[in-house]
């Protein structure tokens, strides 16, 4: 056994005499929970009338704390796939891996405009859909 074993190896016997020393102690260093008494009233002494006052003051602090923080995102919708891509929202289109905010809305007014969609041609003729998009967009959408 080298030194640093030797180290180790006298620092984990002191450690397990110290947790047995401390699990064997005649005293008790920490109450049981059992042992805590309770006070049937608050220390504080705060009345009704006082407590009133401070809740008032709070709703009215709480129409601050009610806007969204700054730098928060907000959460996205949950999307089941695969969506209709006749039926669908610019954020259920947006959902879709490559498709943004300009997309969704070209897709929408392609429809709006052009009536509903049968099939990948009809999405290969809007604005920004290629061949490679139109393959990847047929596993996230059903044309109903």
């Amino acid at each position: 056994m080298n030194g640093a074993e030797k180290k180790v190896f006298i620092l984990a016997i002191f450690l397990l005499g110290l947790g047995a020393l401390v699990r064997y102690s005649p005293w008790d260093p920490v109450p049981h929970i059992e042992s805590f008494e309770y006070a049937e009233n608050d220390s504080n002494g705060i009345g009704e009338q006082e407590m009133k006052t401070f809740a008032s003051s709070d709703s009215e602090k709480g129409a601050a704390r009610d806007k969204k923080p700054k730098g928060k995102r907000a959460k996205k919708p949950v999307v089941h796939f695969p969506i209709s891509i006749n039926k669908a929202s610019a954020e259920e289109l947006c959902a879709i891996k490559g498709v943004g905010p300009k997309l969704a809305e070209k897709i929408i007014e392609y429809r709006n405009a052009h009536g509903a969609f049968s099939g990948a041609k009809d999405l290969k003729k809007v604005s920004g859909i290629g061949k490679k998009k139109a393959e990847a967009l047929l596993g996230f959408i059903v044309f109903d």
